[in-house]
């Protein structure tokens, strides 16, 4: 049987790479993340197996991403406290 390809027929979503890139693309477009799922089964059969996993690793690497802006923000703090007694200790 075929079919035409106005037909309401969906793509797999079943491979890492492209389920990452159209998570990153819902999210950026301002899709909350309880609603990814939600919009990716409108256009695609998910594996949400697969989807739970790229989920759960955004989120380990943005809390890593901030844990290294709060490090880099505390060594500047930390920096700049210690930048007065430099100019004090060199005048």
């Amino acid at each position: 049987m075929r079919h035409s390809a106005d037909s309401d027929i969906k793509n797999r979503l079943v491979e890492p790479t492209p389920m990452i890139a159209e998570v990153m693309r819902l999210m950026a477009s301002g899709v909350e993340k309880d609603q990814v799922a939600v919009e990716l089964s409108r256009i695609f059969y998910v594996d949400i197996d697969l989807l739970n996993a790229v989920l759960r690793a955004m989120d380990k690497r943005e809390q890593v991403l901030q844990g290294l802006k709060r490090a880099a923000l505390e060594k500047r703090k930390a920096q700049e406290a210690t930048l007065p007694d430099r100019k004090a200790a060199a005048a």
